[in-house]
């Protein structure tokens, strides 16, 4: 690690405030040499304003589309998880331990 400081200039901290929103902090900490706490500090540091423009807006659409996702993974999941009960319950009821014979 060097041991001088580097100067960060403004457009260069909102690119790599950019990059941590959409990839986090370490992601970020190696793509650009920086430590994640300087990148915590710029973010604490800038005025809401300035946030605004780096944040990552999506689209109605998109969002609309993550939406429908999202729940046809939640549909997904709640089948696979009735599928495992059912079969649980089953398994109770042909399992040899619970004959007594």
């Amino acid at each position: 690690m060097s041991k001088h400081r580097r100067h960060w200039s403004e457009s260069e901290k909102k690119a790599i405030l950019q990059y941590y929103q959409e990839h986090g902090a370490s992601s970020a900490a190696r793509q650009f040499e920086v430590s994640t706490s300087m990148i915590y500090r710029w973010a604490s540091e800038l005025s809401p304003s300035v946030l605004k423009e780096v944040e990552t807006t999506i689209s109605s659409k998109e969002y609309h589309r993550l939406l429908r996702e999202n729940q046809a993974l939640k549909e997904l999941v709640a089948e696979k998880e009735l599928e495992i009960r059912i079969k649980d319950a089953l398994l109770k009821k042909t399992s040899p331990l619970n004959k007594s014979g």
